[in-house]
């Protein structure tokens, strides 16, 4: 982050991204792991896909970055839902049964995050500017 832009104010503001996260992972997937047809899958992600953009909408509403500070919000806050939660799963379950495919499953979802983390930056980047485009337009009618 630039020296302008203050880690404190970024946790602060990303508290309530960080509890939709943990929620969408082990409550809504275990609710729509029910579904039929496999849409607790495409509602799962698109839970994701709305709380990585509302990561970086808060970014830019709240003033505490730009456009850029916002992708890199988004892809933060992937790497947390991906990386951290998913991948967490598979460490453990790798420590629980090591002959199990655990540590290959984190594997493939660290390269995952790799090959993914340019789309969650601009998902980031797109809630960003939603934002910035707000505030012009909220700006504009003042006038």
């Amino acid at each position: 982050m630039d020296a302008g832009v203050s880690r404190k104010r970024v946790f602060a503001v990303l508290r309530r991204p960080l509890f939709f996260t943990v929620v969408n992972f082990f409550f809504l997937n275990t609710i729509f792991a029910f579904l039929p047809y496999r849409i607790g899958d495409v509602l799962s992600t698109a839970g994701r896909i709305f709380i990585v953009g509302y990561a970086g909408w808060l970014i830019c509403r709240r003033n505490i970055g730009g456009i850029r500070h916002a992708a890199l919000v988004g892809a933060g806050m992937y790497f947390i839902d991906h990386v951290v939660l998913k991948g967490g799963v598979f460490i453990v379950n790798y420590l629980f049964n090591p002959e199990g495919m655990g540590l290959a499953a984190f594997s493939s979802v660290v390269i995952s995050f790799v090959f993914l983390s340019p789309i969650a930056c601009a998902l980031g980047a797109a809630g960003g500017a939603i934002a910035r485009s707000q505030a012009a337009r909220l700006t504009a009618d003042q006038r």
